[in-house]
């Protein structure tokens, strides 16, 4: 028994093989540790400007002009106090259907400020374009601006006509309530009751009891009541109605007197149009 083993282990030796290590107990593998995410790439950056944002406020001098007047367009476009040297452009259009046109050039100071005047033609927007430079950005901004046409023109404002009025002792007449437009108003006042003496009074009050004194820039008082006359009235309130009372002298005992009465009130106004 011993031979047989000397032999084998001879063999071995000869051929220059490593003996097989002994394997031993078996094992678990070694663990693999806890997972991880993958390291951050930092974070996300915009890609680079001009510099800071470009802001940019804008304004007409005026809502509304008439038409041919000199506006002022001016604003600020920039970033800070300094910095914001750079074009601006002025274009118009007169509705949102039309393309804008250039009309006007101007330059914003380092300071960002501008401003330049146009001649008001027609009503319609305005928008300035702010260039910009190698700090800034371009910006633009816009305002409307309303023009207008004026014309005077005559209204009438109310008229009254009543003929063959028995005035003899008095006749009256109380008109609708009305607003009054700003100036005087101008009435043109005809009455004729013939031969025989009349009078009265005329004006424009908010009084329901239709009282006035004498001198009153609302009334006129007529003692002599022949032929047609034109005046001015300035009532001190616009809001009121008109009041004529007139009375006459009877011609002959038992025989009327009929008078033919008939006022006219108009005032002058401007007349706006926008263009």
């Amino acid at each position: 028994m011993l031979g047989t083993h000397l032999l084998v282990a001879a063999t071995v030796l000869a051929t220059g093989a490593p003996a097989p290590a002994p394997r031993g107990p078996l094992t678990a593998p070694a663990p693999l540790g806890p997972l991880t995410a993958p390291a951050p790439r930092g974070p996300l950056t915009a890609p680079a400007s001009r510099g800071p944002l470009t802001e940019i406020s804008f304004a007409i001098s005026q809502d509304q002009v008439t038409q041919g007047s000199r506006v002022v367009l001016a604003g600020y476009a920039g970033a800070g106090d300094s910095g914001n040297a750079a074009p601006v452009d002025v274009y118009f259009r007169k509705t949102e259907n039309d393309p804008y046109v250039r009309i006007a050039r101007t330059t914003a100071a380092s300071s960002g400020r501008f401003s330049t005047t146009v001649t008001a033609v027609a009503s319609g927007d305005y928008e300035v374009l702010y260039r910009g430079n190698q700090r800034r950005g371009p910006a633009s901004a816009s305002d409307y601006l309303a023009v207008y046409t004026t014309r005077t023109v005559t209204r009438l404002v109310y008229a009254w006509t009543a003929t063959r009025l028995q005035c003899h002792p008095v006749c009256r007449t109380h008109g609708p309530e009305l607003t009054l437009g700003t100036g005087p108003v101008h009435l043109s006042f005809q009455r004729d009751c013939g031969p025989t003496r009349s009078g009265g009074s005329l004006g424009f009050t908010r009084d329901p009891w239709n009282k006035h004194e004498t001198g009153d820039p609302g009334w006129r008082d007529f003692k002599d009541g022949a032929g047609p006359v034109e005046f001015d009235l300035a009532p001190p309130e616009r809001n009121g109605h008109f009041y004529l009372t007139w009375s006459s002298v009877q011609r002959e005992r038992g025989q009327a007197t009929l008078c033919d009465l008939k006022f006219t009130a108009t005032q002058t106004a401007n007349e706006i149009t926008y263009v």
